[in-house]
């Protein structure tokens, strides 16, 4: 009985992969928790498919907005693999996680915390293999531009891209976050290069996952407004948002996001009314889903600050840069670009003139 119990374990994770594979979370769930629960249930199920029980588990849960679940499972794992004997399929088991805690930790905000699990991953990680090394130090590169370290993810990219003669790795994936850091040094023409590609290259996969697309058409509408093509950017950006509303369940982090991204075009294009509604609806889904002192809440409410400062509200505004910046200390580096910014936003509360949004 034992045996058809992994059977079915197995089974059930082939098709939770499959459908989360193609975005569709709500077909995922079932299977997955099913996979585990019967994994756990056995006194010594072998550890490969153990992990990879937990693995999945951990990244339906991330993609559905439940970081504590995402992590309990993926500690889970490396709990799972600390008596394994060491080889090379122990060596990919923990290198895949350490790597997805890591990036569960960095959407936390939790960025000591990811750094040390990822800089755990590495050593591993050169042991399992090139495309395995190429997701490590992806994760390290967003996590070096999130802190403001810009030449220093750059750097990373750069070691990824080197694994190209060597394995075919996700290049899509690769262009889109040198797109993302082009537009976080304000290169904008160079950030839709890189955007334009990324989307390229993943219509060339089959089956694509409607919602990773999406991410890349947002990152090139981000690139357009950077070049005030507002117009085109509030299309693409609509676009990206209607693909996450219709996905199985709705996307709520993602259209917290482009709700972010429309209002600072209309603030931009001077309609201050439907920009302040759309920071204020951004800003309420990102608490619900991230807690009041993540770090992307600074960048909102800063934003919401220039805003309201600008239609001459100013105490609430200098209210917002207290608050943001009082978040960015918590979590940045004195020279990241989101806390200067708050910065002198709050120091040049005398005039109207000077104050700066983030992107």
């Amino acid at each position: 009985m034992r045996g058809w119990q992994l059977w079915r374990a197995e089974r059930r994770l082939r098709i939770a992969g499959y459908w989360w594979a193609r975005g569709d979370l709500v077909a995922a769930l079932p299977h997955v928790r099913r996979a585990w629960h019967l994994v756990r249930l056995h006194p010594a199920p072998p550890a490969a498919l153990a992990v990879r029980a937990a693995s999945l588990v951990g990244m339906v849960e991330r993609d559905l907005d439940h970081p504590a679940e995402s992590q309990a499972a993926l500690e889970w794992a490396l709990s799972r693999l600390r008596d394994e004997p060491p080889g090379d399929e122990r060596a990919a088991l923990l290198a895949a996680t350490l790597t997805s805690l890591g990036d569960c930790h960095r959407r936390a905000g939790r960025y000591p915390q990811a750094i040390r699990t990822l800089y755990r991953a590495r050593p591993v990680a050169a042991i399992a293999g090139p495309a395995q090394l190429a997701a490590t130090f992806t994760a390290l590169g967003i996590v070096a531009k999130e802190l403001g370290s810009f030449d220093r993810a750059a750097r990373w990219y750069a070691r990824v891209g080197t694994l190209h003669a060597d394995l075919p790795v996700d290049a899509a994936s690769l262009h889109h976050n040198l797109a993302g850091l082009a537009h976080a040094r304000r290169r904008y023409r160079q950030a839709e290069v890189h955007a334009r590609r990324a989307v390229a290259l993943r219509g060339q996969v089959r089956p694509a996952n409607a919602v990773t697309v999406a991410a890349d058409v947002a990152v090139l509408a981000a690139a357009l407004a950077g070049q005030h093509r507002y117009d085109e950017a509030r299309h693409l950006f609509m676009e990206a948002m209607a693909v996450c509303e219709r996905a199985r369940p709705p996307r709520r982090y993602e259209i917290a996001v482009h709700l972010h991204s429309l209002a600072a075009i209309d603030q931009a294009c001077g309609r201050l009314g439907e920009a302040e509604r759309g920071y204020r609806r951004a800003l309420a889904l990102k608490r619900e889903l991230l807690g009041p002192d993540h770090p992307e809440i600074a960048l909102l409410t800063n934003n919401l600050g220039t805003l309201l400062l600008r239609r001459r509200r100013i105490r609430p505004a200098m209210a917002c840069f207290r608050r943001a910046l009082a978040i960015a200390r918590r979590h940045y580096p004195d020279a990241h670009p989101v806390r200067t910014a708050i910065q002198r936003n709050l120091y040049q509360r005398a005039g109207l003139f000077g104050v700066r949004s983030c992107g």
